[in-house]
């Protein structure tokens, strides 16, 4: 994440909160200093039992949001700094004309500064990757996950 001439007044570590498909996740802490450096892969599976027809697997993902948040340990809760939502079909499989880098994956978007945070808005620099696997479960298991 880069910010150019922002210093933060708070020198708490930071860290990225990630919600996608119901689940969080959240980045290893780092030094409250920009550039901030998170080099981790945040993996999220998800099994949708009821969905037969991709279509209907579009619909849903289109339905979700994709929430990240840039998050100081400022007492007592910690402070959001910055948010990205967007729905997590575009999230995932953002358009082509979106991407940059070597290998077309790595993208780069503007948080949305919260009221608290002074200077430019946060860039972030990321890249997604997505597997869809079709799995057959007996019917007796279909209704437990």
């Amino acid at each position: 994440i880069t910010c150019p001439g922002v210093l933060l007044k708070d020198k708490e570590e930071l860290y990225l909160n990630v919600s996608v498909l119901g689940q969080y996740k959240k980045t290893q802490c780092v030094p409250a200093a920009f550039p901030l450096f998170f080099q981790e892969k945040l993996v999220f599976e998800k099994v949708f039992a009821d969905i037969v027809d991709p279509g209907d697997l579009v619909e849903l993902l289109e339905l979700d949001t994709a929430v990240l948040e840039l998050i100081q340990l400022v007492p007592p809760v910690g402070k959001i700094l910055a948010t990205y939502e967007e729905n997590t079909r575009d999230f995932l499989f953002p358009d082509p004309k979106r991407t940059c880098g070597h290998h077309g994956s790595d993208r780069e978007i503007l948080m949305k500064r919260s009221s608290s945070f002074t200077g430019i808005a946060p860039k972030l620099r990321f890249s997604t990757s997505s597997l869809i696997t079709e799995s057959l479960l007996s019917s007796g298991r279909s209704h437990i996950q």
